[in-house]
């Protein structure tokens, strides 16, 4: 018969003082809703307990991954997900918890040179974060660091409070929101300056950078649409052990990314027109340099006959022997020429 065994700290008890893993990044009980931060030792301790708990873990450490095996008071499905390797949002619901999938954009140190290409790869480089909610613990786990962690991170820091683990999960959404916003902000900037180079004529020398948008665009659309659509499932399938104030704050972080995600969708939209805007300006460039050929040959192409029959090396060539008579034909070819423009204005192809 098999029984499920839950973990019990009076049954299972930590080491004290046993040294913080490379794994730990960071923990915090939030006891009335203000947040304490917490040790390795307490963090164990608070996991197993009743009170909201945030622990903040790296999936490159074994002795992480080990501990986590050991939390039983966790289905073992989450454990075995949180330990896992999976990159796709999603989000699976239990009877009384949730966990999946976040993508997030890596948070990367700062350079001097912020414009450098690797600079500007590095800072669209995307992850994954693993969480697991229930009623009494949040656990994250990613494999390299991460903008929305640690903008939450910094919030609890400069006392933000959170009523429960929904209300902190509902603060992670918004977190990431924060940052969908920012690298939107930042790719509309761009857009705007692309804009405003093509009504003024620099098509030209916009076509590189309108193609660097539209990658980035594309990048972003990538993983936050299947996002908008893990997500969505809170909105529709409510968590009932969720206190209704903190489902209404998840809903509304939810409902902003997908505002969000309609705003990544104009972006891409504007986009594409102004790539059709710079397609047809370089069309007719392309025709305005082609007419001005094409007159030039029409032009010529009377002078060009003229020189052609005088130039031939046969007897009877009028004028060889008269002085006059390359002025006459300099005359005749002008007077073509003039009849030719004529022509042209008289039936508007110029």
């Amino acid at each position: 018969m098999n029984t499920t065994h839950t973990f019990d700290a009076r049954e299972r008890p930590a080491k004290r003082n046993e040294p913080a893993p490379p794994g730990f990044i960071s923990a915090f009980s939030f006891a009335g809703g203000e947040a304490l931060r917490l040790t390795w030792d307490e963090a164990r301790a608070a996991v197993a307990g009743d009170g909201p708990t945030w622990l903040h873990l790296s999936a490159n450490d074994d002795a992480v991954e080990g501990w986590l095996e050991g939390v039983t008071s966790m289905p073992d499905v989450a454990r075995e997900f949180l330990n896992g390797e999976d990159k796709r949002p999603r989000v699976h619901i239990g009877s009384n918890f949730m966990y999946g999938v976040v993508a997030d954009l890596e948070l990367v140190a700062k350079t001097p040179d912020a414009t450098a290409p690797d600079a500007r790869e590095a800072n669209r480089a995307t992850g994954a974060l693993r969480f697991y909610v229930d009623r009494h613990r949040m656990i994250t786990v990613r494999a390299r660091p991460l903008q929305s962690t640690d903008r939450l991170r910094h919030a609890v820091l400069e006392g933000a409070m959170f009523r429960d683990t929904v209300d902190l999960f509902a603060g992670l959404i918004r977190a990431l929101n924060d940052t969908f916003a920012d690298r939107i902000d930042e790719i509309g900037d761009c857009l705007d300056d692309v804009e405003e180079s093509v009504l003024e004529g620099g098509h030209a020398r916009c076509r590189s950078v309108l193609g660097d948008v539209r990658r980035r665009l594309v990048e972003v659309r990538r993983f936050i649409d299947p996002e908008r659509n893990a997500l969505t499932q809170l909105v529709l399938r409510k968590l009932e052990w969720a206190e209704p104030r903190s489902m209404e704050a998840l809903v509304q972080a939810i409902q902003v990314l997908n505002g969000l995600g309609g705003g990544l969708e104009g972006l891409y939209e504007r986009a594409k027109l102004l790539q059709d805007e710079i397609a047809a300006a370089l069309s007719e460039d392309i025709n305005r340099k082609l007419l001005w050929l094409a007159i030039m040959s029409a032009l010529l192409l009377p002078a060009t006959l003229v020189t052609g029959i005088f130039g031939m090396n046969v007897a009877g060539l009028p004028g060889t022997k008269d002085p006059a008579s390359f002025w006459i034909v300099v005359g005749v070819m002008a007077c073509c020429a003039a009849i030719t423009i004529f022509l042209l204005r008289r039936l508007r192809l110029w």
